[in-house]
């Protein structure tokens, strides 16, 4: 039995996106394929994701409720770096809910953490976030 996935966007992770599109111009085509691979690692996982792409971010507070992950491995077209071209994707996955839900994004060198605040707020008012 296939799950089908709804992808969304946080409105400030569209923005990081756009910005850091200036850095590398094939990322948005690299942000729809990364979509789609971790679509295939959902199905291909039983619904769970490996740790070599995508590790979990532990001790976000009582308030986070589902699983957030980080991808690690990332390949931008336009960096000759393979998958280490240091971009990084937040993402909050709910199984239950069935939404894959991008928070931020950031380049490694310019920023070393995920925002944990704007986890902590999505997560605590998920339902108005995931228009559920």
């Amino acid at each position: 039995m296939t799950i089908e996935y709804t992808i969304k966007t946080f409105p400030k992770f569209d923005k990081e996106l756009e910005k850091l599109s200036d850095k590398c111009p094939s990322l948005n085509e690299d942000f729809e394929r990364l979509k789609k691979v971790l679509l295939k690692d959902l199905e291909r996982g039983n619904h769970r994701l490996t740790h070599d792409r995508y590790r979990q971010i532990p001790k976000l507070g009582k308030s986070v409720v589902f699983p957030v992950f980080k991808v690690k491995k990332f390949r931008c077209k336009t960096i000759p770096e393979g998958n280490r071209s240091k971009f990084r994707f937040i993402f909050i996955l709910s199984r239950k809910h069935n939404i894959i839900y991008f928070v931020e994004c950031y380049y490694k060198s310019k920023k070393e953490v995920e925002n944990r605040r704007r986890i902590q707020k999505i997560c605590s008012d998920y339902e108005y976030y995931f228009d559920l």
